[in-house]
């Protein structure tokens, strides 16, 4: 039973069923490596600490993103090198960051991509009226805050203190969160305080408004971005942040990283599209400090650019991202992911299976039908009757065979075993008249 289940037609079936499995399989992963995947639902956005800019940046990203069909999370941390390191480490897709902080991590495998510089983040240095951050001075212990532990702040203003010739691990340093180093300078419990954020944090404003407080303004700043190279000088107009209360009070010249989008190496190109498209919505407009259309762009980019990044920005999206909103984008890139890989193989495989089975049958019936031709050649030149026995029993035996084997035959097959069958049976016909022949000459002779 097992043996009739278990044929040798039936086992030819299931290795063609199995090539053609595994061939989809393996071209579906193949596809989905060439193409980059279908575009995933949701993804993960480090933004930075709970209250700040990128955090608000964060919160206005991700209901944009939500409209267009892509879920967001968002993951408050520590700044930008803390930003770098869970993209290095896998635990984000996409993470705001500052510029000139990217050397400060270590990134050997080359993990963290740029995708575009959204605006200018300037930095902000509070100081008392009687300190001159740039005037070699002995500071009080812990009256120098530079930033949160891993953050873009702490990077860039450690190196600022460490250019100019200070200790970055003497006593003074003290790192201190954005909200806490300003309400300790505004108590007068610090002698300095580093801050890198928009004009637009509120915490901001609120220095600039104080009597007791002096913002830096860069004096040299063509040296310094010479040698910071993820700097821009940023000139801020008397009265251009307040023209009622005059804030600035004089002519302004800041030190300004830019603020980036970065991402992990690998992320779909369709999401670093639909991404960089709410940054032109967002960012594109510009602001007091940032100029019109400037946003998002490469400039100042001091991270590998992402290639899907690069594309968009300098020749446009995609023609599928402009004419499909993302949710039906994703559907379409699946589809495709898995329809392209089922042409490519069962399209051939039924196109051939015709040809294929014409050739098996062909090769049979060239077997069998050179095998009858032998035994004819044999009755022709057979010139005795006992030897024209021999060849028909061959005959007969013959017939036997091809009979059991065409029960074996798919029924579009039949045809063929009997056409077969039909000829033997003619050929048998006439050795059986000529067998008659010679046995009834021989009986004359007699």
């Amino acid at each position: 039973m097992i043996s009739k289940l278990w044929s040798p037609e039936t086992r030819r079936r299931t290795l063609w069923w199995t090539v053609g499995i595994v061939l989809t399989i393996a071209l579906v992963a193949v596809s989905a490596v060439l193409m980059g995947g279908s575009p995933p639902s949701k993804i993960v956005l480090a933004t930075g600490q709970p209250g700040g800019v990128y955090d608000s940046f964060g919160r206005e990203y991700q209901k944009r993103l939500r409209a267009q069909g892509l879920k967001v999370e968002l993951v408050n941390t520590a700044g930008s090198v803390d930003n770098f390191r869970r993209i290095i480490e896998g635990k984000v897709d996409i993470a705001f960051a500052q510029s000139g902080t990217y050397q400060t991590v270590t990134d050997p495998e080359h993990k963290v991509t740029g995708l575009a510089a959204i605006y200018y983040e300037p930095l902000w240095i509070f100081s008392k009226r009687d300190v001159r951050v740039e005037d070699r001075m002995g500071f009080r212990p812990d009256s120098v805050a530079v930033g949160p532990k891993g953050s873009g702040t702490e990077a860039i203003a450690k190196a600022i203190i460490a250019e100019q010739g200070y200790d970055i691990t003497a006593p003074a340093i003290v790192n201190l969160t954005a909200a806490e180093a300003r309400r300790l300078l505004l108590e007068g419990k610090l002698d300095v305080g580093f801050f890198v954020t928009s004009y637009r944090d509120p915490g901001i404003m609120e220095l600039l408004r104080s009597k007791e407080l002096r913002l830096t303004s860069f004096r040299r700043e063509a040296a310094y971005t010479r040698k910071f190279r993820g700097l821009t000088p940023l000139k801020v107009p008397e009265g251009l942040l307040d023209l009622k209360d005059n804030i600035p009070s004089e002519n302004i010249t800041l030190l300004s990283p830019s603020a980036m989008l970065v991402a992990r190496d690998g992320i779909n190109p369709r999401v670093v599209e639909l991404v960089l498209k709410v940054a032109q919505a967002v960012n594109g407009p510009g602001d007091l400090l940032d100029p019109a259309l400037k946003f998002p762009t490469l400039e100042g980019m001091d991270v590998p650019v992402n290639e899907a990044a690069e594309t968009y920005l300098t020749q446009g999206e995609s023609f599928l991202s402009r004419n499909l909103p993302y949710r039906a984008l994703r559907w379409v890139l699946l589809l495709k992911l898995l329809i392209l890989p089922l042409l490519a193989v069962w399209f051939p495989l039924i196109r051939l299976a015709p040809l294929v089975a014409s050739w098996r049958r062909g090769r049979w019936l060239k077997r069998y039908y050179a095998r009858l031709r032998e035994v004819e050649g044999k009755i022709a030149a057979a010139r005795w009757p006992n030897e024209l026995r021999d060849t028909i029993n061959d005959l007969e035996a013959l017939r036997s065979e091809v009979l059991l084997v065409s029960r074996k035959l798919p029924p579009q097959q039949q045809q063929d075993a009997y056409h077969w069958r039909l000829h033997a049976q003619l050929i048998l016909n006439e050795a059986g008249e000529r067998l008659v022949r010679m046995d009834n000459a021989t009986a004359v002779a007699r």
